[in-house]
């Protein structure tokens, strides 16, 4: 079985390496294909560059890492924010290792930068390298619209108003009023799962954009890349907020008899974040480890609830 596993995993390696190749070749050239035209081509296309730069370099390692084990270096110059989210192993009373995954799958390195010259924004998560492996709901909104949540049990539906003021709106909600906020500007959260993305404050068109929460859309071994990098750009002030994230999400086996599923899967330790948000230089190094053996999650294969088999990949920064 690890055999098979192994050549599975191989196949879609080769994928993704010629995928990285052909984006690549897109990012020195500044064309960055995701639909967003600069403007400041000489500052804001080189920050991009080198965004997209880094985020390869470390799926580079951590692929390496998954397929042979052993360790990796990464060293870091950060003009912005890095955060690992990823879950937490578990030794057990047997001398067994489990992994939690967790039930919403985070699992992925996040690069935050604030940048000028960026002509529009999408607030979409948009694929650099292959089939965009996140689901996440946008609600928008005019002065006065209503915007239904589809919060479980029952969906929440919230009234704009006072939109931009100052750069701010209202938010009323009918079911779940811990969600009003009065005066709440682009990033503040509703609740643990919704918040506002942005406020577009633009004479005759002003709309508020609220996101929902993200997961990882499962693939199938063979069919997909494990490690997809995706980036998502939102107003900031004057400027532009771009965020690059490199997600690994699991693999279900449509052939394994007992739908098997497999997951490289993120697992923290020491530090998860590194940078800061206020775009001066920070140097640091990423260590990224392998395990030398498979190990059992706490969580079935989610498309084939067969056994998900977990590649844990450990990812600390340094100094």
């Amino acid at each position: 079985m690890g055999q098979i596993f192994y050549g599975r995993k191989a196949q879609v390696q080769i994928v993704s390496m010629i995928l990285l190749t052909g984006i690549t070749i897109a990012a020195v050239s500044g064309a960055l294909w995701w639909g967003l035209p600069m403007l400041d081509k000489s500052k804001s296309n080189s920050e991009i560059t080198q965004a997209v730069s880094i985020m390869q370099e470390i799926k580079k390692a951590t692929d390496e890492v998954s397929m042979s084990g052993g360790s990796r270096v990464v060293n870091l110059n950060l003009n912005g924010e890095m955060v690992i989210e990823g879950a937490s192993m578990e030794k057990q009373a047997d001398g067994s290792i489990k992994v939690n995954v967790r039930p919403d799958r985070k699992n992925s390195v996040t690069y935050t930068i604030i940048t000028s010259g960026v002509a529009s924004a999408t607030g979409l998560w948009i694929p650099l390298d292959g089939f965009n492996p996140i689901s996440q709901g946008m609600y928008s909104g005019g002065n006065g619209d209503d915007v239904v949540l589809p919060i479980t049990p029952i969906s929440n539906t919230c009234v704009i108003s006072n939109l931009c003021t100052l750069i701010d709106v209202d938010i009323d909600c009918d079911i779940d009023n811990s969600m009003d906020r009065i005066g709440a500007v682009a990033g503040t959260y509703l609740n643990s799962e919704y918040k506002i993305e942005y406020i577009d404050c633009t004479a005759g068109s002003e709309y508020v954009t609220i996101v929902g929460p993200e997961k990882p859309i499962t693939g199938f071994s063979g069919v997909n890349n494990a490690g997809v990098i995706v980036v998502k750009t939102v107003p900031h002030g004057d400027k532009y907020k771009v965020m690059f994230k490199l997600v690994y999400r699991e693999l279900d086996d449509l052939e394994d008899v007992n739908g098997k599923g497999n997951l490289v899967q993120i697992t923290k330790k020491g530090n998860t974040l590194a940078g800061a948000s206020d775009s001066s230089t920070h140097k640091t190094s990423l260590t990224i480890t392998g395990l030398d053996r498979f190990v059992e999650s706490t969580q079935d294969a989610e498309k084939t609830g067969g056994p998900l088999t977990v590649t844990p990949v450990t990812m600390s920064f340094g100094s």
